[in-house]
């Protein structure tokens, strides 16, 4: 891991700790990933805006990865209600979602998908950052 944990800033992690209060997995899967990311979150870097270096995955950031199943570019790691019908919106709480949030650029990751477990390559990151997380949580 680049930075040696995740990096993510207050609001982003609000944001996502409410998503977990909120939503139920809908299936072991799911729930595995939920539950490493929390385990993660709770060692994570939480730091101002500022200091986040602009190669780490956020929320609205753009990724490109390489997995076991093939390259996938422009990515955008959206709200799970911002991510209906467009094959390059990828959900925070699907199992890829969650498996990138606070890593950076240069990164591998080992993750659980549904079909076990896999790395994943962090190739590219490009930030689009709405400036008001707060107002996407209500939506």
């Amino acid at each position: 891991m680049k930075y040696g944990k995740l990096i993510m800033a207050p609001s982003e992690y609000e944001l996502i700790m409410n998503l977990f209060n909120r939503v139920q997995p809908k299936d072991v899967v799911h729930k595995a990933c939920y539950d490493k990311l929390r385990l993660e979150l709770t060692e994570a870097n939480i730091v101002e805006e500022s200091q986040i270096p602009t190669d780490v995955v956020r929320l609205y950031s753009y990724i490109d990865v390489q997995t076991p199943f093939g390259r996938l570019e422009d990515y955008q790691l959206v709200m799970p209600s911002q991510d209906l019908r467009d094959p390059k919106k990828l959900s925070i709480l699907t199992p890829m979602g969650t498996a990138l949030i606070g890593y950076a650029q240069g990164d591998t990751v080992l993750w659980n998908f549904p079909v076990g477990e896999r790395q994943i390559l962090i190739n590219r990151v490009a930030q689009a950052l709405p400036k008001n997380l707060r107002e996407l949580e209500k939506k």
